[in-house]
């Protein structure tokens, strides 16, 4: 099995992840940056759990991102059904 270059965008049904990847952020450094174990964003990016954050973390989030709250895809906010 090859693995993609770091310049070749990875292919990935994860919205959470192809935000990390199209950043350029490795998943240790997303952790970091908003205060969680790599382990998180690890379950985050499989399926495994909801991304939860305290207002801190998102902030942190949306700063690493560049991007405001609105800014983001739908697909990262958690499912009306699931609330």
């Amino acid at each position: 099995m090859t693995r993609p270059r770091k310049n070749q965008p990875q292919i990935t049904n994860s919205p959470f992840k192809q935000l990390r990847l199209n950043a350029e952020l490795s998943q240790e450094q997303l952790a970091r940056n908003i205060g969680v174990a790599i382990s998180t964003i690890r379950r985050w990016e499989k399926g495994e759990a909801e991304p939860t954050m305290t207002v801190l973390q998102m902030k942190a989030f949306c700063q690493t991102f560049q991007t405001s709250l609105d800014q983001l895809p739908n697909s990262l906010l958690p499912n009306e059904s699931s609330s």
